[in-house]
């Protein structure tokens, strides 16, 4: 029994050491070098090199703000800043360690519930350019936002209202070329998964079509932790997907 436990016990060792290593990038969320700015009334973590687009983004995410915590109904928005890092690999690390080397280059935004996480507009990577960029500050402005009322907020509310608010709407074609989701993907959907099956295409729809078909109050009464969908709305989640399904293969 000693042999196997020894095995067991380095095993054990080895692991929490890769495990520390891994996630040490995280430990705190800025960078050396970084200064802190005031833009806009906003907190501003950044490099030198990075403070005019560290400026510009403040702006930006300060001109949508009120907006955004009106249509959310919130005066919960004090202490949030932002953290503009040099690039979108950088960011990677600081949200899930060295491990962020395997996140794709669409990912260049996270949040918590006190900062907006960012990549540098300057160096945006190939799957973005300076406007995604900024447009993607102020999603993950809406994401601390909402956050704060319902950490646990399913991913297509989530994603819906981020992009919706943000103003980042799909075309046309984009939703057409996804608008055969079945409910299987849309009903058990993971961070990768839920952008495979064309979640950040289609989520803004969602919300679209519940503030059309049933207003706006009832897309903010969905949000808090607890609310029931039924009471709502008088529909359950696949009732609103069939709906919605139906909505959308009339675009």
């Amino acid at each position: 029994m000693t042999r196997p436990l020894g095995i067991a016990l380095r095993s054990l060792a080895v692991l929490a050491l890769a495990t520390l290593v891994n996630f040490a990038p995280m430990a705190t969320l800025g960078m050396p070098g970084m200064k802190e700015y005031s833009f806009h009334g906003i907190r501003v973590l950044a490099k030198t090199a990075d403070q005019d687009d560290a400026e510009h983004l403040a702006a930006r995410v300060e001109k949508q703000a009120g907006g955004i915590a009106e249509a959310l109904g919130t005066a919960d928005t004090g202490g949030i800043g932002i953290i503009v890092y040099p690039s979108r690999k950088d960011l990677h690390r600081k949200t899930i360690g060295f491990a962020g080397a395997f996140l794709p280059d669409w990912f260049i935004g996270d949040n918590t519930r006190e900062w907006v996480l960012i990549t540098s507009p300057a160096n945006p990577g190939p799957a973005h350019d300076r406007e995604s960029v900024e447009r993607a500050a102020v999603h993950e402005y809406v994401h601390v936002l909402t956050d704060r009322v319902n950490k646990s907020l399913g991913y297509w509310l989530k994603e819906g209202l981020a992009l919706y608010l943000a103003g980042q709407e799909p075309t046309v074609d984009a939703v057409r070329s996804y608008a055969g989701i079945r409910w299987d993907d849309y009903s058990r959907p993971s961070a990768l998964q839920f952008a495979e099956v064309g979640g950040y295409t289609l989520a803004y729809t969602l919300v679209e079509y519940i503030a059309d078909r049933y207003g706006w109050e009832a897309v903010v009464r969905l949000v808090p932790s607890g609310a029931s969908m039924e009471r709502v709305l008088g529909v359950g989640p696949r009732g609103l997907f069939d709906e919605w399904k139906a909505w959308l293969s009339e675009l």
